[in-house]
């Protein structure tokens, strides 16, 4: 019995000699590989990117009223109806429209244009002249614009 403890700690000292197997540096290696491939998400919760989103919100929410502005400049008829914004441009009908939490745009009642995302609420309100957008984002930030058409202003100058 004692030959055997005997052989079996020389050959552990034996083994130990050796050094790194390559079998025992591919483990030690992929165990590595595993913990650096967390970095990118440990990162993205420690640096925080609210205020890169809250950033894009705004550059978001300011082209849509760019856009919006000048479709409404153009349309030839404003209605504002059901929470929807309905314009008629050279025979055709655009609608303004929630969709889940998008903003979207149809013309003829057809397709499916995401115009504006992480919208939480809205609401279209008639104005003389054109017609007042009150939006609430996911992030509880409240947005507002006045939207006027010039068709009615043209109508107006003309009659005078």
């Amino acid at each position: 019995m004692r030959m055997y403890s005997k052989s079996c700690s020389r050959n552990v000292k034996y083994m130990n000699n050796k050094g790194f197997t390559m079998l025992e540096m591919l483990y030690a290696f992929s165990i590595f590989l595993l913990v650096v491939s967390f970095f990118p998400l440990f990162f993205k919760y420690i640096m925080g990117d609210e205020q890169f989103e809250t950033r894009l919100n705004r550059m978001e929410w300011h082209v849509f009223v760019n856009q919006i502005k000048k479709e409404l400049r153009l349309a030839d008829e404003i209605k504002v109806s059901d929470n929807r914004l309905v314009l008629t441009k050279h025979g055709q009908t655009i609608l303004y429209e929630k969709h889940g939490t998008n903003l979207r745009r149809r013309v003829d009642f057809k397709g499916h244009e995401i115009i504006l995302q992480q919208v939480d609420s809205f609401r279209f309100s008639p104005i003389q002249d054109g017609a007042k957008l009150t939006l609430s984002d996911l992030y509880g930030q409240n947005y507002s614009v006045l939207l006027y058409s010039f068709v009615s202003l043209d109508e107006h100058y003309a009659s005078e």
